[in-house]
């Protein structure tokens, strides 16, 4: 069951803050999606495996022919294993987030990714179960039972894809390739939710003058 609403004009302190935090992780989660460089763990592993050959290499030679096969053998596994990081993009990353080793390289773009798509997956729970059990104010009287209606909607679905667009970058990381259509498809709806959002906002703030805005202020 919803919670009731309160009787106030505008929200709340603790829902602000949530509600800026949320902004601040998407357009900075968006920046960084579009600017990382997924092949930057295959690249480092590539370039440990041809530091690996170069110091191995002559010693192996000296130990005789079985050391040499082993070597050669080792050297082309790494291969395949970097190879392999080109079509998992943030396997690797999610693996040196959840193991606590993200840092030992310093931090990369898919890194980074990772932890703000985990940020903001919590964010999104915290914020649905803060809004099953702490009220809301009531509807702004300039808004129409229509507008009421798609305000609701395009809450509900924002506050749902924070939990899908998250989890889908989660399960790409874990299953690879096929599931990248699922990831991106879940953001194109969100930047279309959150884009219609703004929209009502703008629209009842500096067109209307309602102070729509000023409600999350």
């Amino acid at each position: 069951m919803a919670a009731p609403q309160a009787q106030q004009q505008g929200y709340d302190p603790t829902a602000k803050v949530l509600h800026w935090l949320t902004v601040v992780a998407l357009v900075t989660q968006l920046v960084v999606g579009l600017t990382m460089d997924t092949g930057a763990a295959a690249d480092r592993a590539e370039q440990a495996v041809d530091r690996a050959e170069e110091r191995g290499e002559e010693a192996a030679e000296q130990e005789g022919e079985a050391a040499e096969e082993w070597f050669e053998a080792e050297i082309e596994r790494r291969e395949d294993a970097a190879d392999a990081l080109d079509d998992e993009p943030g396997r690797q990353e999610l693996r040196d987030v959840a193991s606590g080793s993200v840092l030992d390289d310093g931090v990369s773009g898919v890194e980074t990714h990772v932890l703000l798509g985990l940020g903001l997956l919590l964010l999104g729970l915290v914020r649905i179960v803060r809004r099953r059990v702490v009220a809301l104010p009531p509807w702004a009287e300039h808004l129409g039972p229509g507008q009421r209606r798609l305000e609701g909607a395009l809450e509900r679905a924002m506050l749902t894809l924070l939990l899908v667009v998250p989890a889908s970058g989660l399960l790409l990381a874990l299953l690879g390739e096929p599931l990248l259509v699922l990831h991106v498809g879940t953001q194109v709806v969100l930047a279309v939710v959150v884009a219609t959002h703004v929209g009502l906002v703008l629209w009842h703030t500096v067109v209307r003058r309602h102070g729509h805005l000023g409600r999350m202020l």
